[in-house]
Parts: structure tokens; C-alpha cells; sequence
């Protein structure tokens, strides 16, 4: 009984999670990643073994404007995008919280530390390891389907929900991202999982030509490891 109770739980959890309007949506059980997760984060989530992962997609146009240069329509919906998400997270939060577990909505683009590099918690690493996709050489979250044209928002919870698996990084020897990094802060390293990030990518650089295009364009913006991306491109040509 208790077993099936159990399910039933996680089927209602389950079919709240896909009423909230997101595009996708998946679970990941961090228990066995806590040594990573307290490397970067300390304790701090330690009384949050799942996350729940929401995904909205960019719309394949915005992105694709991207190829020919900067574009205040990609920046527009980046920030509408962000709103559904952080409002998906809310609903999500106070719900699981009226159903008596915890909960902690993780905005979708929240920075952290002197340098304003660090994220509060990885959406990429939570999306990854509930079988969305895997972290590519670009640092973003790659999906078969639609490459990194999707961003992410998070919520971190005890309750009891359906987990997935990581996918198989799928990169391979591709280094398209690398070579259409303006500044080659892409350093075409494969992702591992006790690897620093400064392995793969020169986040400084990253974020001294975001404020290099505030001053050129007007707004801080980039986003052609987005555009450029072959799993993203296949849908760009349907």
C-alpha cells in the first residue's frame, strides 16, 4: 500500500510539474552528486535531494538573427523567457509547499560572488542530470533536438518525484562553438564532472566582451555559442 501511495504521489507531482507551462520539464535525484554539489555551493542544499527542471524554448528565429550579429529581439525574449520561467518556479515552490515539502525556487539567471560569475545553483548540471541534455564544450546545456536554444529555471525539494538519467554527451570532435567564439573564451574541452569550470572556459573573457558589447551595441549580449550549435542548427532548417 504504502509503495503504491508512493506512486501516486509522484504521478500527481508529475502531472502538476507538466500543467505550468513550460516546455519541458524533468527531475534529477542529486543525492549521489552531494560531494560536487558541496564543492561548489557548501551545504546549503543539503536538505533538497531532487530538482525539478524547467525548460522554455527560444523561438528559432530570435536565435538565428544571432548569426548575423547582435539583436535586441533576442535580448527581449531572453528576458520574457526568464519571467515565464521564474514565475513557473513560484507556482511550483508554494504548491510543493502546501503539499508540506520543501522547496526553493532558483531564479532563472540570478549571479552570485565579487565577481558576479557564479550562479546560486546549476540548472545546466540539475537539467543534465535529469536527462534533458548534457553540458557541452560551450558550458551550455545541449539538447538533441534543439541544441542550447532553451533556458532553464529550477526548483530544489524533498518531495518525491520521478527522476531521469543523464544523456551521453554527444559533442564529440565538433569544435564549431570554440571557433566562433569571439574571444576564444570556449576552450574545446569535453565536460567531466569533477572538472573546474575554468577547464573549459575562460569566464572572464566571456564576461569582459558582454560589457564590450554594452558599450558597441547599447546592451550587454552575445549568444553566438547559441546560435552556432549543430544540434540547434537542424532545426533552424526544417
Amino acid at each position: 500500500m504504502e509503495k503504491k501511495e508512493q506512486q501516486s504521489k509522484e504521478e500527481q507531482l508529475t502531472a502538476y510539474f507538466d500543467s505550468l507551462g513550460a516546455d519541458r520539464v524533468a527531475c534529477a535525484d542529486l543525492r549521489s552528486y552531494q560531494e560536487l554539489l558541496h564543492q561548489e555551493y557548501g551545504s546549503k542544499w543539503d536538505p533538497y535531494p531532487f530538482a525539478v527542471v524547467f525548460a522554455v524554448h527560444f523561438p528559432t528565429a530570435v536565435v538565428d538573427e544571432l548569426l548575423q550579429g547582435p539583436s535586441h529581439h533576442y535580448l527581449a525574449y531572453y528576458d520574457i523567457i526568464n519571467a515565464k520561467l521564474n514565475d513557473i518556479g513560484l507556482r511550483c515552490a508554494n504548491h510543493l509547499e502546501q503539499c508540506g515539502y520543501r522547496a526553493y525556487p532558483v531564479p532563472a539567471s540570478l549571479r552570485t560572488g565579487s565577481d558576479k560569475l557564479a550562479g546560486v545553483f546549476s540548472h545546466r548540471l540539475g537539467a543534465h542530470l535529469a536527462g534533458i541534455g548534457w553540458i557541452g564544450k560551450s558550458c551550455n546545456l545541449i539538447t538533441p533536438d534543439r541544441g542550447p536554444r532553451l533556458r532553464f529555471a529550477t526548483v530544489l525539494t524533498n518531495a518525491p518525484v520521478s527522476c531521469g538519467t543523464p544523456l551521453t554527451n554527444g559533442c564529440g570532435d565538433c569544435h564549431i562553438c570554440q571557433e566562433a567564439c569571439p574571444v576564444g573564451a570556449i576552450k574545446g574541452v569535453t565536460w567531466e564532472e569533477d572538472q573546474d569550470i575554468s577547464d573549459r572556459l575562460d569566464a572572464v573573457a566571456c564576461d569582459q566582451y558582454h560589457t564590450y558589447m554594452r558599450h558597441s551595441f547599447g546592451k550587454r549580449t552575445c549568444g553566438i555559442c547559441y546560435a552556432v550549435c549543430p544540434y540547434g542548427r537542424r532545426i533552424a532548417k526544417i
